[in-house]
C-alpha cells in the first residue's frame, strides 16, 4: 500500500493513502477529541468536535471526514480550533436537558472543582451517564464552566416503552452512532434522524414507540452511545436491597467477559482484574454465592451438541444455531419462514436462572422463592432477556457492577482474591465442537468457518460475528445457495 507524507502539529509522518485526517493523528499517538465517530464505525461528521486547520484552506476542516493529502500540514490545538470546539460544546449543552457542568452536590460549575469519580459513586444526579458520559467529559476538557446563553432544553417524552431499552431524547446529540450500528452493522435499521416541527430527531424509523418497532433488543446501540440518548434499565439499588434482605438467599454468575471493561473502568493493567477479586468484591456486599458461567456454558454446550448432531443425523435443511437472545428475535422477525432451520437453545444465563431455582434451590434446602438470582455480564441482550423472560432476577453489565462496588466501598482492589462457589465441584466438562465455544461480537469481524465430522459426514460451518453477517448468510439459505451445513449466529 502507497503511503503519503503529512505533517501534524510540527510533527511529519507518513500514512497509508486513504487515511482520514483523523486516523492519521490517531496512528501517530496525537489525539483529536470526536462525538460521533465510534471506533470501526464510518465517519458522519455530524458533531463538528474534530475540526482541524489546513494550510491553504480558509475554513476549518473536519478530521473524520478529509482524507490526508501529500504534503498536507495539519494544526489540531491552535487557541482559534480550541475557542471554536468549546462553542460547539456550549451551543449541544444549550439544548440538553441537563446543566452537565454544574455539580449539585458541591455547588459548583467549576471545571477544576469537578472530579469523574466523584461523579461515578455520587447519588446526586439522575443520569445514567453522569461521570462517564462523553459530552461531560468534552465540557470539561475544554473549561465550559458555564453556558454564555440561557439554557432551553428539549422536552421530549422518554420512550421507557421495552422496559429494559430505555430511549431519551432529551440527552440525545444526533451524533448518528445508534443509527449507524442499527443499520448497517446490525442491519435492522430500527432508528433514524426523522424531521421534526423544531428540527430532527433519532427516533424509530417507522414512528412510535420501541416497542412497536421490530428492535430485536441487541443492546448495540447503548454500546456507542456517547451520552444518556438510550441506555439499559439500571439494577444498582435492586442488587445492594436483595443483597442485605434477611431471608432471602442471593446467587450471582459472572462472565469474565466483564473483566477487561473493568480493569479499564479501575484503571489496572491488563489481566489483573481476576474473576476472584470481583467475587471478593460481590461476597463483601452481602452476595451469599459466587460462580463464574463455566458451568452453564458447559451445560449448554453439551445439550446444544446433542442436539445439533442428531438434527444433522437426517435434516436435509441448513441449521441456524444460536442462544442469543436478540438472534432469536431477529429470526422471528425478519426469517420466520426459517423457522424449521432454527436451533435454538438457553443461553449460559437462562441455563443458569432454572437451575439455581431448581437443583441448586433443592441442594441448599431454600425455597426457590427466597432466592434471588443475579447475572454480571457484558451483553446488553441479556438485560433484555432477564426483563422480558425473567431468565434471572437482575442482570447487570461491568459499569452498574463498578458503581456499585464504588458506592459501596467494596473496592476490589484492596480485597483477597476470594475463590468461586461451584455447582458441582470441578466445573463439568464442555462439550467438544469449537462451533459452540465462546465466540465474540464485533463490529467489523468476518464470517469465520470451520469444518468438522458427524455422524460419517463432514459439516461446513460458519459464525456470524453480528447480525449483519448474519443476514447475508440466512439470505443463502433462503435462495437455496448456502455452502454450509449449520451457521451460528451472534448478536
Amino acid at each position: 500500500m502507497s503511503e503519503v507524507n503529512i505533517t501534524i502539529n510540527g510533527g511529519r509522518f507518513s500514512v497509508p493513502e486513504g487515511s482520514t485526517i483523523l486516523e492519521a493523528a490517531k496512528a501517530n499517538g496525537i489525539r483529536i477529541p470526536t462525538l460521533c465517530k465510534y471506533e470501526s464505525l464510518g465517519p458522519k461528521a455530524s458533531c463538528r468536535i474534530c475540526l482541524v486547520e489546513v494550510d491553504g484552506s480558509d475554513k476549518f476542516r473536519l478530521a473524520c471526514a478529509v482524507k490526508a493529502a501529500d504534503g498536507m500540514v495539519v494544526n489540531t490545538d491552535t487557541p482559534e480550533i480550541i475557542s471554536e470546539r468549546k462553542a460547539t460544546i456550549e451551543k449541544m449543552l444549550e439544548f440538553h436537558s441537563v446543566d452537565c457542568c454544574h455539580c449539585l452536590r458541591i455547588g459548583s460549575s467549576r471545571c477544576g472543582d469537578l472530579d469523574p469519580k466523584l461523579c461515578e459513586s455520587c447519588f446526586f444526579c439522575d443520569c445514567v451517564r453522569d461521570g462517564f458520559c462523553e459530552l461531560q467529559a468534552l465540557s470539561r476538557e475544554y473549561g465550559v464552566d458555564a453556558l454564555p446563553f440561557e439554557i432551553k432544553p428539549d422536552n421530549y417524552e422518554i420512550d421507557s416503552s421495552l422496559g429494559s431499552l430505555i430511549r431519551d431524547p432529551n440527552k440525545c446529540v444526533k451524533c448518528g452512532r445508534c443509527v449507524e450500528i442499527c443499520g448497517k452493522v446490525q442491519t435492522t435499521g430500527i432508528l433514524d434522524l426523522v424531521p421534526t416541527e423544531s428540527g430532527s430527531l433519532i427516533a424509530p424509523a417507522e414512528g412510535g414507540k420501541l416497542k412497536e418497532s421490530p428492535c430485536v433488543r441487541c443492546g448495540r446501540c447503548v454500546d456507542v452511545c456517547p451520552t444518556g440518548g438510550v441506555y439499559m434499565e439500571e439494577h444498582k439499588d435492586a442488587l445492594v436491597y436483595w443483597a442485605h434482605r434477611y431471608g432471602v438467599t442471593t446467587v450471582a454468575q459472572v462472565s469474565p467477559s466483564i473483566l477487561g471493561e473493568l480493569e479499564g473502568l479501575f484503571g489496572m493493567a491488563p489481566g489483573t482484574m481476576l474473576t476472584e477479586l470481583v467475587t471478593a468484591g460481590l461476597r463483601k456486599i452481602g452476595v451469599d454465592y459466587v460462580v463464574t458461567d463455566d458451568f452453564a456454558l458447559a451445560c449448554t454446550g453439551r445439550c446444544a451438541e446433542k442436539l445439533l448432531l442428531e438434527k444433522l443425523e437426517w435434516s436435509e435443511r441448513p441449521l441456524v444455531l444460536t442462544d442469543s437472545y436478540a438472534a432469536k428475535n431477529f429470526m422471528a422477525t425478519n426469517y420466520a419462514d426459517l423457522g424449521k432451520n432454527l436451533l435454538a437453545y438457553d443461553s449460559p444465563q437462562q441455563f443458569f436462572g432454572k437451575y439455581v431455582k431448581s437443583e441448586f434451590a433443592k441442594k441448599i434446602g431454600v425455597p426457590p422463592e427466597n432466592i434471588r438470582s443475579f447475572s454480571v455480564t457484558n451483553g446488553n441482550e441479556n438485560g433484555a432477556e432477564a426483563h422480558e423472560t425473567g431468565s434471572v432476577d437482575i442482570s447487570l453489565n461491568a459499569r452498574e457492577l463498578y458503581r456499585i462496588f464504588l458506592r459501596t466501598g467494596a473496592d476490589p482492589r484492596r480485597l483477597r482474591p476470594s475463590v468461586p462457589d461451584s455447582f458441582v465441584g470441578p466445573e463439568a466438562a464442555a462439550g467438544t465442537l469449537k462451533l459452540l465455544g465462546r465466540a465474540d461480537w464485533s463490529t467489523d469481524g468476518e464470517v469465520e468457518t470451520l469444518e468438522f465430522r458427524a455422524n460419517g459426514k463432514l459439516i461446513k460451518a460458519a459464525i456470524a460475528p453480528n447480525l449483519g453477517k448474519a443476514r447475508s448468510l440466512l439470505e443463502q439459505i433462503r435462495n437455496g445457495e448456502s455452502p454450509y451445513t449449520v451457521i451460528r449466529i451472534l448478536a
